[in-house]
C-alpha cells in the first residue's frame, strides 16, 4: 500500500485495515519510508493514541522524526518520486475553506473580545524594547522553552551566559503583564530573577522544589480560559542538547518566545485555530 503526502503523514484509514505484517509505504519530499503495521505501532505508540489519528484519521509531522529513518528505502530516481508526490497530492481542504479560515483570523485580530484590542500600545512597545535590551545584555539569563523535566533549572552555556529552562510559563507571564499595563526596567527584572519572583513553571511539584533554581509558579498570571500562541514559531527544531546550541540561536529563540509582538491569545474553545498558518498570519499587525 502506497501513501503520497507532501510531508510525513500517517493515514488511519489506510493503516488500520492492514494485518500486523502487512506493509505500507509513505512517500514524502524528504524520503520514502516502508514499514509494517506492527512496526508502526511499536515505533509510534503515541501517534495511534492521538485524537488526530483516532478521530480525524490523519496524523502529520511538521518535521521528519529520527525514529522513522531506519525504515527509509532507496527508490530509483528519487527526484521523479518527489515530482510524483507533488502531482498526486490531493488538496483535501480547498481554497474556499482556507478563505473562511483567513476571514476568521482577520475577524479575531480586530474582535472586541480579543485581549490585545485594548492593550496600551506604549506598554506593548515598552516590553518589545525591554526584551530587545534583555537579549543584548549578557548579564541577563536567556530563557528557553523546552518540554523537559528540567523546567525551572538553569545551567551555564559555554558562552558564559546563564540559560533557564521553562515551558510557556514565562511567555504567559509577559503577556499578562502587558495586558495589565505593568512595565519594569531591566534592573528590576534582574532583581526579580535573583529573588525568584518571575514565574518559570506552570505549577510547583516536589521535584521542582528540590531541583529548580527558579521555582515560582505562574499562579494568578495563568490567563484562565485563554491559550497563548506565537505568530512565528519558537520551536528550536533540533535534536541537539541545549548546551550544544549556538548562543545566537538561543538569543533568537528567546526573542521570539518572549516578545509580545510575536504573541496572541485565543479562547481555549477555539484554541486549535492557533495551529493553522492562515489564521496565524492574520494576527500580524498590519
Amino acid at each position: 500500500m502506497n501513501i503520497f503526502f507532501c510531508r510525513l503523514c500517517f493515514n488511519a484509514d489506510v493503516i488500520e485495515p492492514l494485518e500486523e505484517n502487512d506493509s505500507f509505504v509513505v512517500h514524502t519530499p524528504e524520503g520514502t519510508f516502508k514499514l509494517t503495521k506492527a512496526e508502526f505501532y511499536n515505533t509510534f505508540p503515541n501517534v495511534v493514541k492521538t485524537k488526530s489519528y483516532r478521530e480525524r484519521r490523519l496524523y502529520h509531522y511538521k518535521h521528519i522524526p529520527k525514529r522513522i529513518r531506519p525504515f527509509q528505502i532507496i527508490v530509483p530516481n528519487e527526484i521523479n518520486v518527489q515530482l510524483l508526490v507533488q502531482n498526486m497530492y490531493i488538496d483535501m481542504v480547498g481554497n474556499k475553506i482556507r478563505d473562511k479560515i483567513k476571514e476568521l483570523g482577520e475577524l479575531w485580530h480586530s474582535y472586541e473580545n480579543n485581549p490585545l484590542i485594548n492593550v496600551d500600545k506604549e506598554v506593548k512597545n515598552a516590553w518589545i524594547k525591554l526584551i530587545e535590551q534583555w537579549v543584548n545584555n549578557k548579564d541577563m539569563p536567556l530563557i528557553v522553552r523546552k518540554n523537559t523535566s528540567r523546567k525551572g533549572q538553569s545551567f551555564l552555556h559555554p558562552s558564559g551566559r546563564e540559560i533557564i529552562i521553562s515551558d510557556n510559563t514565562f511567555a504567559i507571564w509577559v503577556f499578562d503583564c502587558v495586558i495589565k499595563g505593568e512595565i519594569f526596567t531591566l534592573s528590576q527584572l534582574k532583581e526579580m530573577l535573583r529573588c525568584n519572583k518571575i514565574p518559570m513553571v506552570f505549577m510547583q511539584t516536589n521535584d521542582i522544589k528540590t531541583k529548580a533554581k527558579y521555582s515560582k509558579a505562574l499562579g494568578q498570571h495563568s490567563l484562565l480560559g485563554w491559550k497563548i500562541c506565537h505568530i512565528e514559531s519558537v520551536g528550536l527544531n533540533t535534536n541537539k542538547n541545549i548546551e550544544e546550541l549556538d548562543i545566537v540561536k538561543i538569543q533568537d529563540h528567546f526573542k521570539k518566545y518572549a516578545s509580545p509582538d510575536n504573541m496572541f491569545v485565543l479562547s481555549k474553545e477555539i484554541g486549535g485555530l492557533g495551529e493553522i498558518g492562515i489564521f496565524i498570519e492574520a494576527q500580524k499587525d498590519k
